[in-house]
């Protein structure tokens, strides 16, 4: 059954600056349409590592064509699922945006990580069908019923049904988004709905406390440029990109939630210190994380400057006195 037709509704983002004396203000950010998901079988080479900077990584980041460059350790494991508590934060509590009625039927969780997600998920809708995929097993071995996990890399084709899935949410890494996200809508349901889930690798500042060579900007330009050396160009920073491949794959409906996300505990408000604060413990081991392969490897950085980077990085953001934040 063929997807309606093109219909793209956007929600104006609340353009409002953020201060240190105000409560951070939040637009929502969102992107919901109709679509369906399937997955390709990889070989056993899937659950092989390699070692770097004293980090555990995927066997995949071992081809400098890919951009798998993230750690699969047990530090990388305990900032996900920190990461995932700050998301519930940022959301008010809300595991989704997508205005479900009832328990979608199947359900498809792309770049499902440590599985908390999907967990979370299966747990508040019992009558939901959830698959996790992630490239890397790292999952749990127990499980609901209703969930189960499987390791398959979402760059290549998938091989589910078509318009199979009810909803499809995504926290994944992509290089090829016009090749993702016409995949999503192939293999959703029509009626059916899609969430990305995705944040900016890039620095941003209302009031000028962040001057062009804070280690803030310094690491986040570095890593930028980092990315773009294989090929990922827009590194969350311009909303229109994500709008634009959903448009393009078929989605219809097509809503935008944008929530601005303190680094560290600068805000007066209550509730953006605590998100604040969360955001800048994940940033504690986040960005080795992010940095360490990325610019060591593509921009041949020494391993001691790379660490020297990520230590300025964060003893800035401790000290509050530079008022940063992201898109989210």
């Amino acid at each position: 059954m063929a997807a309606p037709e093109p219909n793209v509704t956007l929600l104006p983002s609340d353009g409002a600056p953020l201060e240190a004396d105000n409560s951070l203000d939040h637009s929502d950010l969102e992107e919901t349409g109709s679509v369906t998901s399937s997955t390709e079988s990889l070989s056993s080479s899937i659950r092989e590592h390699v070692y770097a900077n004293g980090r555990r990584y995927h066997r995949k980041s071992s081809d400098e064509n890919q951009q798998y460059l993230l750690p699969s350790d047990e530090t990388e494991m305990d900032r996900l699922d920190l990461a995932h508590h700050l998301q519930l934060l940022v959301l008010g509590g809300e595991l989704y945006k997508a205005p479900l009625q009832s328990d979608p039927h199947n359900v498809l969780d792309c770049g499902t990580g440590t599985g908390i997600w999907a967990l979370d998920f299966g747990s508040i809708h019992p009558g939901s069908s959830v698959i996790g995929v992630d490239l890397a097993p790292n999952q749990p071995t127990w499980t609901y019923p209703n969930v189960r996990f499987e390791t398959d890399d979402l760059e290549k084709d998938w091989t589910y049904e078509k318009d199979h899935f009810d909803y499809i949410h995504s926290s994944l890494s992509i290089k090829d988004w016009g090749r993702y996200t016409k995949q999503m809508y192939e293999h959703a349901a029509p009626g059916g709905y899609v969430e990305i889930s995705d944040h900016a690798i890039w620095c941003f500042c209302d009031d000028g406390t962040v001057p062009w060579d804070s280690p803030l900007r310094v690491y986040y330009r570095a890593l930028a440029d980092a990315m773009a050396k294989i090929g990922v160009d827009n590194c969350g920073q311009d909303i229109d990109f994500y709008r634009d491949h959903l448009k393009a794959a078929g989605f219809v409906d097509i809503k935008v939630y944008i929530y601005k996300v303190p680094w560290g505990t600068w805000p007066k408000g209550k509730k953006f210190k605590e998100i604040g604060a969360y955001c800048a413990e994940g940033m504690r081991t986040g960005l080795e994380a992010y940095g360490l392969m990325a610019m060591t490897r593509l921009l041949d950085m020494p391993e001691d400057e790379v660490r020297k980077l990520c230590a300025e990085t964060y003893k800035t953001i401790m000290e509050g006195k530079q008022h940063a934040y992201h898109y989210q």
